[in-house]
């Protein structure tokens, strides 16, 4: 798959320089299933193989790009494209600085992320690991919902400066259960991802939603009052924080354009919680991490925020031509950010609710209608839902109703930060539409945060 790849973006990088035009061409291609579950039965089942290609041409402080969704073996077509990009140079908006044009100095191949035993997992596999992980867990009120996306995707690109090229391939799974009660109107989920057939884990994945399930229908619905409550996030709500983090913090286009909570003078010092380490690069298990970015730099794992202290900013090719800094290897379909964890020996809910515990606290998995209300102060709105519990200083366990944080990310990875568990997970990110591209971030199971303000309380479900 990728030499064919390689060889038809050659004969296209052949037909670009016949026009004396400079150009970047890269070819992705994806072989994806998607099964969608709605009131315990199979909504959809769709599977598809889509090649697209795109063609960024570079002139003097000029970029145009054309893109072509094709065969493999469609040339003729695919040259259109590279003359599409070619007719739309002279009209693109003139740049502030002049772009660099990728010379890749060697070949770069990647195929460890591929088990074609996931990716070409079929229908059967896919409803053998629903059953498993819902066996049991359905009856009259409550009705199972969800997706099972599988599949592989693969990536090359060169330019017509060198004939060397930087290609991956990859497979991955992304998995979400939901049982939702009719009479109550609550939902509870469990996710997964995987990244191999061997990650596949559908007995975790009951546990988990056996679990909550036995909350929900023997506890007491609960409206928390408005004030500070002490929060224990999950891997998912941590993930949330971490995917702000990783741009609002660490960014440099974004520094540069004000929207970042750091500014240059903060590289050095320690600007989160002594227990904030996070890294990125290809040494970041289950996040479908990279070894070269697309310019065919080798990538080294780094850790960005070290015991809280910031190493300095990310910077891909565009950002360091406009600023005048030097890239750091990120030109990157995806990164693979890792929030270390912590020594808490807390790793799972179970054992979470099982431990003592001198107030209550407020168990949080996940983060929805999430946005930024102020990037230069970090400030993260979002709301409580899916699973969430009360547990009471007593040892009692409540259900909530849905609340409404809105925290700084200083204090949420600083002065409010309690403790990290010591066993991290790996929470995925990818988006369903749009082109596949596999990604994920590793954070520790729970995260444990004072002081959280609660500003809205629902009065029910």
């Amino acid at each position: 798959m990728l030499q064919q790849m390689k060889e038809t973006l050659l004969a296209l990088r052949e037909y670009a320089l016949e026009r004396n035009l400079q150009a970047q061409l890269s070819l992705h291609r994806e072989d994806s299933h998607l099964t969608r579950l709605a009131n315990g039965s199979v909504s959809l089942n769709t599977m598809e193989s889509v090649t697209s290609l795109s063609v960024t041409a570079y002139g003097d402080r000029r970029t145009a790009t054309a893109t072509l969704v094709c065969g493999l073996k469609d040339l003729d077509m695919m040259r259109q494209a590279v003359d599409r990009a070619a007719a739309m140079l002279p009209h693109a908006s003139r740049l502030s600085f002049q772009p660099t044009l990728p010379s890749i100095p060697a070949d770069s191949t990647c195929e460890t992320g591929y088990d074609a035993a996931l990716a070409q997992l079929g229908s059967a596999g896919i409803l053998d690991y629903i059953s498993d992980a819902a066996a049991g867990l359905e009856d009259e009120d409550l009705t199972l919902g969800g997706s099972f996306s599988v599949g592989g995707t693969a990536w090359c690109t060169l330019s017509t400066a060198t004939p060397h090229s930087v290609s991956w391939r990859l497979s991955d799974a992304q998995i979400t259960l939901v049982l939702a009660s009719a009479k109550n109107k609550w939902e509870i989920n469990a996710e997964q991802s995987a990244q191999s057939l061997d990650d596949l884990d559908p007995k975790a994945m009951r546990r988990h939603l056996a679990f909550l399930k036995e909350q929900y229908l023997t506890r007491e619905a609960v409206r928390l009052p408005l004030g500070p409550v002490r929060v224990v996030f999950g891997a998912a709500a941590t993930a949330e924080y971490l995917s702000y983090l990783s741009y609002l913090g660490l960014d440099g286009s974004a520094m540069k354009q004000g929207n970042s909570i750091h500014r240059e003078e903060d590289i050095g010092q320690r600007t989160l919680s002594h227990k904030i380490t996070v890294t990125e690069g290809p040494d970041c298990p289950g996040a479908f991490a990279l070894p070269t970015d697309d310019f065919g730099r080798s990538r080294g794992t780094a850790a960005w925020y070290d015991k809280g202290v910031l190493r300095g900013f990310i910077w891909d090719q565009g950002a360091a031509d406009e600023y005048a800094q030097t890239p750091t290897g990120h030109n990157l379909a995806h990164h693979s950010f890792a929030l270390q964890p912590g020594d808490m020996a807390v790793n799972d809910l179970q054992a979470l609710a099982a431990a003592p515990r001198d107030t209550d606290i407020l168990y949080v998995p996940y983060l929805h209608y999430t946005g930024v209300v102020s990037p230069s102060e970090g400030l993260i709105t979002g709301t409580s839902r899916f699973g969430a519990l009360l547990l009471k200083k007593d040892g009692a366990i409540q259900v909530p109703y849905n609340v409404r944080f809105t925290e700084k990310l200083e204090d949420i990875f600083g002065g409010k930060l309690l403790w990290l568990s010591s066993e991290s997970t790996v929470y995925n990110t990818s988006s369903t539409y749009g082109s596949r591209n596999p990604s994920a971030l590793r954070v520790p199971r729970l995260m444990c945060c004072d002081q959280i303000n609660v500003e809205i309380s629902n009065k029910s479900y």
